[in-house]
């Protein structure tokens, strides 16, 4: 079998802020410190709600029989509608699209209504009961799941290497779009390899696919011009033997 397994770097919807907000000549670092601080108000944290960011990054790792492949999207290079596009893409043509942060599809579908994206074929899907996503974190009840860092390490994958949600906003306003790339990049690559694992658990994947999908994408991440980028993931993974 095939899948797609996707990350990504939420970041705040400055845009609208600023208009529900009248917000107007404040900059965005500034509007961004409102959000912040009226989400902690609210006794909800600091992490922004689905409603209150946009996709600054999005990353799809497809595996399948033959080869792995990796595609990373940001704003820095292309506008939402694209990133939204990849997406429907990958949920229509390299399904099971598959994550393990409860956010990702609440986000994505609230993007596509802002962005005004029609999707007929696909609803249709969620209509009929046959959504194309599948919530990782369901397999040992979403509520009580750890986090993707913990579960990961827990399997002796790499995990986010230090990445965290919190810092994206600031490494976005420095100009680290690499480093925002990299949280979303991460969260895909753990993804998919615990992904496997739990499709080899339930019967869908056998040993010798498993192990052939991983060789695959580790020749790919060591291979120009990804080396590079992926050293330090590599570095903290070794295929199954």
């Amino acid at each position: 079998m095939q899948l797609t397994a996707v990350g990504f770097s939420p970041l705040p919807d400055i845009q609208t802020a600023r208009h529900d907000l009248g917000l107007h000549d404040l900059s965005d670092k500034d509007v961004a410190k409102v959000l912040f601080h009226r989400r902690k108000q609210s006794g909800h944290g600091e992490q922004l709600g689905w409603e209150q960011s946009l996709l600054g990054v999005v990353s799809l790792l497809r595996l399948n029989e033959r080869d792995a492949r990796i595609e990373t999207l940001s704003l820095a290079e292309v506008e939402e509608p694209q990133i939204i596009e990849s997406v429907l893409r990958a949920l229509r043509d390299a399904a099971p699209l598959v994550s393990w942060h409860p956010g990702f599809m609440p986000l994505f579908h609230f993007r596509c209504l802002k962005q005004r994206r029609s999707a007929a074929d696909y609803w249709t899907l969620l209509g009929d009961g046959l959504s194309p996503h599948v919530d990782l974190r369901a397999t040992f009840g979403s509520e009580g799941a750890p986090g993707l860092d913990a579960m990961a390490r827990s399997l002796q994958l790499p995990g986010m290497l230090g990445s965290q949600e919190s810092q994206l906003w600031d490494l976005w306003l420095a100009g680290d779009h690499a480093g925002v790339a990299a949280y979303a990049d991460y969260q895909a690559l753990n993804t998919a390899l615990i992904g496997l694992d739990i499709f080899h658990l339930q019967g869908k994947v056998s040993r010798d696919d498993l192990k052939l999908r991983q060789e695959a994408l580790y020749e790919l991440l060591n291979s120009p011009p990804l080396e590079e980028r992926f050293h330090a993931f590599c570095a903290h993974w070794i295929p199954t033997p």
